[in-house]
């Protein structure tokens, strides 16, 4: 489970600036948040925010952390870090994760020069019940060492490790963490001790979900046909009118036709690296656009499958492709896996979670995930400019935070608890009366009046 997310120098986020999902004060709804003897954690965190702000920079931080650990560096990376001062293009960029794995509080972070595209920086560490670092690795690329720590004791192990660290040195494009990740199954069947990193890893790319409304390459891992009928009965209880679905097979020579060579490459591509990366598992990347998805597969001889879904609504021998269903249907199929059993232990990072939903509709899945959330360690992540939400009253105050731009141009991160509000205090009545004046969208009156009135003469 996730605890925080702390970046810096990423778009316009300048200062290091954290998420956390650790628990506050707040009383109701207790039973949805996560508890053992060291921590307490929530298991949905909305986020609001003004138009760019920077909600939707948060979020693709995110994306950019699991990228560069799953693929290495992403394309188009060089000018992300925050432009507003020009001094910070020779500045890293910095990320760290604070993950609960089991019983273990992990810390795992990295800083890389974006300019460059060169990684400067990289550790994991554990972090022990009486609050001791325990240093798992540590690399440092800008005098050329890599440490294994104390929290190993097996000496063949730390020879390994060693190994293989001082050889990734030279490699300033990838991250340790990938590297100790492909193809080294075998390592970790005889060296068990060393399992720590693959399960960093396995979070990463199994356990954690990115969702951008706008991203063409997603994952629809939830898509199988032991799913189909669940899956059906959720669209269909949603109001859709679906009632039916099934998987059909679609020709890869009509695809590949269809779609830029390029991004066709690179999905076969990152599809060979997860299946190397980890041997039993089956990967699946879904390429979509407006309206329209499929997902690729590798069978078990590492040759290509296509697949779509089609829909039935009242007479189940009538099938529909997702271009003929509503926009509001192409957007919970984005959301549903939430919803299902199979979310459990993993965490949701879901980008403008209202688009092209009614707000009733919104809330009315926040609603069922939070119910669901009572008897799962499922994280729910949410973006949204939902300002009825907050009316609702559904959330908990620790389960509120908002993203504010001060006069320098950079995102702030304050979680509603910052603000102290009074018990009694309703949240969506704050927002206007001046109590969370900062978290409003700012405009000119006078000036546009002024602008207005030049257009009309």
């Amino acid at each position: 489970m996730l605890i925080k997310f702390s970046l810096a120098n990423f778009l316009s986020f300048n200062q290091m600036q954290t998420f956390s999902m650790e628990a506050g004060k707040a009383r109701k709804n207790s039973k949805r948040v996560y508890k053992d003897k060291h921590i307490k954690l929530t298991k949905c965190e909305a986020i609001f925010g003004a138009n760019a702000s920077g909600k939707s920079n948060l979020i693709e931080a995110f994306q950019f952390v699991q990228d560069m650990v799953i693929n290495g560096l992403p394309n188009g990376f060089t000018n992300k870090y925050f432009r507003q001062e020009p001094c910070n293009q020779s500045l890293p960029s910095s990320f760290e994760v604070e993950l609960l794995l089991g019983n273990k509080h992990i810390v795992y972070g990295f800083s890389v020069l974006l300019k460059t595209g060169s990684i400067q920086r990289e550790y994991l560490y554990e972090i022990t019940p009486t609050n001791v670092q325990r240093q798992i690795f540590c690399r440092n690329l800008l005098d050329d060492t890599f440490f294994v720590g104390d929290y190993f004791k097996a000496t063949s192990g730390i020879e390994k490790l060693n190994i293989y660290g001082e050889d990734s040195i030279a490699d300033s494009e990838l991250l340790f963490l990938s590297i100790i990740n492909h193809g080294k199954a075998r390592m970790y069947e005889d060296n068990p001790e060393l399992r720590i990193l693959r399960k960093v890893y396995v979070w990463f790319g199994s356990l954690l979900t990115v969702s951008n409304p706008d991203s063409i390459l997603t994952g629809y891992p939830y898509f199988s046909h032991s799913n189909l009928n669940e899956i059906a009965n959720l669209l269909n209880a949603l109001g859709t009118g679906i009632s039916d679905l099934k998987i059909v097979e679609v020709p890869v020579d009509v695809i590949k036709n269809k779609i830029p060579e390029e991004l066709f490459n690179k999905v076969i591509s990152d599809l060979e690296k997860d299946k190397a990366g980890n041997e039993k598992h089956d990967p699946s990347i879904m390429l979509r656009s407006y309206k329209e998805f499929y997902t690729f597969e590798l069978d078990e001889n590492n040759n290509l499958v296509i697949k779509t879904i089609e829909f039935s609504h009242e007479k189940k021998s009538i099938y529909f492709n997702l271009k003929e269903e509503s926009d509001g249907t192409a957007r919970l199929l984005d959301l549903i896996e939430i919803l299902l059993k199979i979310s459990d232990r993993r965490t949701f990072v879901i980008d403008e979670m209202d688009r092209c939903l009614h707000p009733i509709m919104t809330t009315r899945i926040i609603e069922l995930f939070l119910k669901m959330a009572e008897e799962r360690n499922t994280q729910l992540i949410i973006t949204s400019h939902e300002s009825r939400l907050l009316a609702a009253e559904i959330l908990r105050n620790d389960e509120i935070c908002f993203v504010i731009k001060n006069d320098k141009g950079e995102s702030i991160l304050n979680p509603l608890e910052k603000y102290q509000l009074r018990a009694d205090k309703k949240v969506y009545a704050a927002m206007f009366d001046g109590t969370l004046e900062d978290v409003l969208p700012s405009y000119d009156e006078h000036k546009i009046q002024n602008i207005l009135e030049k257009d009309r003469k």
